[in-house]
């Protein structure tokens, strides 16, 4: 039975600046996180679900990258269907925290070109991107219990995996994974500078929490939005906020990731097979190729360094930028 320790100083009550939420209701708001250059107000949607009674917090947030919007056209949805009096304990949801990359259609935010995920706490001195993260874990982030960090593949890869970083209550963040319904679970999610592995380190259960991307937006795009769906629910039933039985596509299988790829020899088109996530791989069959975008000859062929599971993740687009994992390998956890 999971076990909560709220940081929620006011039981049956949510405040997180000017929004509040009393028992029973649900509200929506803009969280003031800061100002631009210009003197306008940056904003943070956020959605909140107050139960009648005392309960774990659980945060589900996305979109920190102007380009994974996906979660966004699943999540304001969801929050319509539920109902406070059915619930206990608090639900906080973020569908789509970088606004400004959302309007601009890039992933950093407008006002200083920084990388949302890549600001660990924030600084309350810093830039406005640092200072919208610094308050938002301060007053959001500080308060859950647990957190499901909904990511996209944004358009160039394409993800179905819950991945749990090797720090803090991994035990605990583990079986939130597990019971999110996705057909992978991954241990050793690298470590990063996002928000999400702060609050790993601050001790919260946390997944990150990786469905669709790519061309799937085109391709599975409601079988992505129902996945998400899935994963949300799942995560309350988890945590004991509402009734019901946990619901998957089938086993979930625990992989302890062991290899991540990323382009590290020639650029071109680059092609990943994706017949093979999921599957069984030995070392050094070809998972991939990268072809000469002018000629069409294969300029390399992408091997498995070692045997492994092919995670359902990685590039499904052939021009990629630098950084971009083209796949995952692990070993499955009996």
């Amino acid at each position: 039975m999971y076990t909560y320790h709220s940081t929620n100083k006011e039981v049956n009550k949510m405040k997180i600046g000017d929004i509040q939420a009393q028992p029973g209701e649900k509200v929506f708001g803009k969280f003031e996180v800061g100002k631009t250059h210009a003197r306008f107000p940056v904003h943070v949607p956020i959605h909140i679900i107050q139960g009648q009674s005392e309960g774990p917090v659980l945060l589900v947030q996305a979109g920190l990258s102007g380009l994974e919007v996906e979660p966004s056209l699943t999540l304001p949805g969801l929050v319509a269907e539920l109902d406070p009096a059915k619930i206990t304990g608090t639900l906080i949801v973020v569908p789509l925290l970088n606004t400004s990359g959302f309007e601009f259609e890039q992933v950093n935010a407008i006002w200083d070109d920084k990388d949302l995920n890549a600001l660990g706490r924030g600084n309350a001195d810093g830039t406005v991107s640092e200072q919208l993260i610094y308050r938002y874990y301060n007053e959001v982030i500080s308060q859950a219990d647990a957190v499901i960090d909904i990511r996209t593949g944004a358009q160039w890869g394409y993800f179905r995996y819950a991945g749990i970083y090797r720090t803090g209550a991994i035990q605990a963040s583990t079986d939130l994974a597990i019971s999110l319904g996705l057909p992978q679970v991954l241990l050793g999610q690298p470590d990063d500078a996002s928000s999400s592995f702060e609050a790993a380190q601050d001790g919260k259960a946390v997944c990150s929490t990786w469905i669709g991307g790519g061309p799937g937006l085109r391709d599975y795009r409601d079988d992505d939005m129902r996945r998400t769906r899935n994963a949300v629910l799942n995560g309350l039933r988890h945590l004991g906020m509402i009734e019901g039985e946990l619901e998957s596509e089938g086993p979930v299988k625990i992989i302890d990731g062991h290899t991540f790829i990323k382009p590290n020899g020639e650029r071109g088109f680059t092609f990943m097979d994706s017949e093979k996530r999921g599957e069984s791989v030995a070392a050094g069959e070809q998972i991939g190729y990268v072809l000469h975008p002018y000629t069409g000859e294969t300029l390399e062929e992408i091997r498995a360094p070692r045997d492994g599971v092919m995670l359902h993740a990685g590039a499904s687009w052939p021009l990629l930028p630098e950084g971009v994992t083209l796949a995952i390998l692990g070993d499955p956890v009996t």
